[in-house]
């Protein structure tokens, strides 16, 4: 009898995944959608997937559930979500101090990437970093989150995005242009950290031959399958600079020299 119970004790939490899953390691993206119900995370998976990813994708839930302007001005700058996500990441190097974390988010989630990027400890680090249509302040001084990353953020930003233009303040509750509208910009008090960080900060501005893969410049295109797959797969999962790709700091540079940014 007791035999039988213990084997119907370990039955249930197989069942119920207690104690009897597989530890989960490998590469995996770990993907903060946007405020409300918005479901990007299965276009960006999709579109992974079509560029060869065959790693974990993990969605991270922060949705108030009272709406997209609840979220907004409220969660998106929670410091208790942010840990929450800060969480996540740590435990998922621990379990695997290894392979690769690549974090993406999109609009006001991007507010908590960056955010739980900060909260980390020392040495916890993830290895890319994907900003769609960022609803942060483009002055925000990206150096403690870059802190990090080991490799690049890639922040795409469209001066076509209708949603951004109309917010009445950043998801971080930060002044200046949301970075999904003008890029991430130079801190005007430049150290050689600063210089370090922005020089691993990438801009991709919408350009009109996106729209072949889908992103019409719109806020939410961003996440288009295509896009993802074409534009975003083959520089997140390479440690190579992407050609033709010009850091903030290098754009910087052309622009106070007079050369096209």
């Amino acid at each position: 009898m007791l035999r039988n119970l213990t084997f119907l004790t370990a039955l249930l939490s197989c069942a119920f995944g207690v104690g009897c899953s597989k530890p989960q390691t490998g590469p995996i993206v770990i993907f903060v959608d946007g405020a409300g119900w918005y479901s990007g995370s299965g276009r960006v998976e999709a579109g992974l997937r079509d560029a060869g990813y065959a790693g974990r994708f993990d969605t991270f839930s922060w949705s108030s559930y009272l709406g997209p302007a609840h979220d907004h001005l409220v969660n998106a700058n929670s410091r208790l979500i942010a840990r929450r996500l800060a969480r996540r990441i740590e435990k998922q190097r621990e379990l695997d101090p290894e392979s690769p974390i690549h974090l993406m988010g999109l609009s006001a989630g991007t507010s908590l990437v960056l955010r739980a990027l900060e909260e980390l400890p020392k040495g916890v680090n993830v290895e890319t970093v994907v900003l769609f249509s960022s609803s942060v302040s483009s002055e925000r001084n990206l150096t403690r989150a870059m802190s990090h990353v080991n490799g690049r953020l890639y922040a795409t930003c469209s001066t076509h995005d209708a949603i951004l233009a109309g917010l009445p303040v950043n998801a971080d509750g930060r002044g200046g242009s949301p970075a999904g509208r003008s890029g991430f910009k130079m801190p005007r008090a430049s150290s050689a950290q600063t210089v370090e960080t922005y020089d691993r900060v990438i801009n991709l501005t919408w350009q009109p031959s996106y729209l072949a893969f889908g992103w019409t410049g719109s806020h939410t295109s961003v996440t288009n399958q295509r896009f993802v797959s074409t534009v975003i797969a083959p520089r997140v999962f390479t440690r190579e600079p992407f050609p033709l790709d010009r850091s903030v700091v290098a754009r910087a540079a052309a622009s106070n020299t007079g050369g096209k940014s």
